[in-house]
């Protein structure tokens, strides 16, 4: 048998049933999952079961895992979900996808429970010839298809500039943004995104061209969602400029000056491909 001091030990984190977040400290997350689900693990997991591993991250010793789990008891509820959604290192130590066989749940996986057909509850399962896992009702069997939301978004350029407004809403309040927001079920890419510019900025717009598709994820209230974010180039014709809607500010910016605070992962994507098209149409030294 190794000594204790060569035996990894991990920090977890178990979404309950009830949707709550349990935490605790183990050398054997397998273990230790099979016992909460068994009502053997904590009083407080024994009446939420089942419990699902959503967040492990693996530390060198007991006392370095139990001052971990004291910081993260103490962190806002979102910022929980954040980490474990996001799968972000915490106390200096990385996110562990897998220790030995037990896997973390895909969190999208975990947002919905119940069929919306019939109400019982939804499972997970591999369908034969299916490279995807499938969400199956356990009374009706319909299948529950998940589709990212759209959403569209608008590079409203001005002399070179683009203009971004800083959030005023969870999730990443007070980051700089895409002007832009979900479509209804029956709108438009085009028309969608004309009316959250106007709802955010107080501008009319032109579109003026189509930038391109994105891929991400939406965290919000404990669940996430993937989301196809759609982007246009588009220029100013009308309206007054003031900041509204979700936005509390507004501003211009050349791509040498894009802020450091940008909210989403794919809005640094964009802004990037929006930087190399404007800098290839950008007048170079010597030209007229």
């Amino acid at each position: 048998m190794p000594s204790s001091a060569t035996v990894d030990w991990f920090l977890y984190a178990l979404r309950c049933a009830d949707g709550t977040l349990y935490t605790g400290v183990t050398t054997d997350p397998a273990r230790r999952l099979d016992e909460h689900n068994a009502g053997r693990g904590a009083r407080y997991t024994a009446g939420r079961r089942p419990v699902a591993l959503v967040g492990l991250w693996r530390f060198p010793d007991r006392s370095s895992a139990q001052r971990a789990e004291a910081l993260f008891r103490r962190l806002p509820r979102q910022r929980k979900w954040d980490l474990i959604l996001e799968r972000s290192p915490f106390a200096e130590v990385p996110f562990c996808v897998a220790a030995g066989k037990v896997c973390i749940p895909t969190p999208s996986a975990e947002s919905d429970h119940f069929c919306p057909h019939c109400g019982g509850r939804l499972a997970t399962i591999h369908l034969p010839h299916d490279h995807r896992e499938r969400q199956v009702c356990t009374v009706c069997g319909r299948l529950h298809y998940r589709n990212a939301k759209p959403c569209a978004g608008a590079l409203i350029t001005r002399n070179g500039r683009v203009l971004l407004v800083r959030r005023g809403i969870s999730p990443f309040q007070g980051y700089w943004d895409i002007p832009g927001g979900f479509l209804e079920e029956d709108e438009h890419p085009a028309d969608g995104v004309v009316r959250e510019v106007r709802e955010e900025t107080g501008l009319e717009i032109r579109l003026t061209d189509l930038l391109g598709f994105y891929i991400d994820r939406y965290i919000y209230d404990d669940a996430g969602h993937y989301c196809l974010n759609i982007y246009f180039l588009a220029e100013v014709t009308g309206g007054c400029p003031r900041p509204g809607d979700d936005a509390v500010e507004m501003a211009w910016f050349a791509p040498q000056e894009l802020p450091e605070e940008i909210a989403f992962d794919h809005v640094r994507e964009v802004l990037a491909d929006w930087s190399r098209r404007v800098g290839t149409s950008l007048p170079q030294d010597g030209d007229a």
